[in-house]
């Protein structure tokens, strides 16, 4: 194929969709598929030494980090909270933790964890310039009774 067909066919493709549709990446409505933000978010589990708790390793199969992103995000929107770019109030990321660690923990067997106080973290990972940096915020702490 020429390049002068494959360009003819793209435009053709991008022509169409946006008349019959209107939605599709990169054209979208909705901002997750239209934009690509300069910042993530990760959620980590670590013990009282600062040692990684795996999720698998510890909770129930529908209990995760993806999951517990849904969740984050859910609480902002819920209380009509200001979010993202990592500038969140501390206040209310404290109040996330403690609603998302109680759904963490929630129908959990805690005997059989060999830790005795479990932190959730919140990574923040942002693009300086040519580079990927990150933080992390402790956004709850509690201990685990056996």
């Amino acid at each position: 194929m020429t390049v002068m067909r494959k360009s003819f066919l793209f435009l053709f493709y991008v022509v169409v969709s946006l008349l019959i549709g209107k939605e599709f990446h990169p054209f979208s409505l909705f901002p997750m598929y239209n934009s690509f933000p300069n910042y993530s978010y990760a959620f980590l589990l670590k013990n009282e030494k600062g040692e990684l708790i795996p999720y698998r390793k510890n909770f129930s199969k529908d209990k995760n980090a993806g999951g517990l992103a849904h969740q984050y995000y859910a609480f902002f929107n819920y209380h009509h909270y200001q979010g993202g770019f990592g500038g969140e109030d501390s206040v209310y990321i404290k109040e996330a933790g403690k609603e998302l660690m109680a759904k963490l923990l929630q129908d959990e067997n805690t005997n059989r964890f060999n830790f005795d106080t479990l932190r959730l973290y919140k990574r923040y990972y942002h693009l300086d310039h040519d580079s990927i940096r990150y933080r992390d915020d402790l956004m709850y702490e509690q201990a685990i009774n056996h």
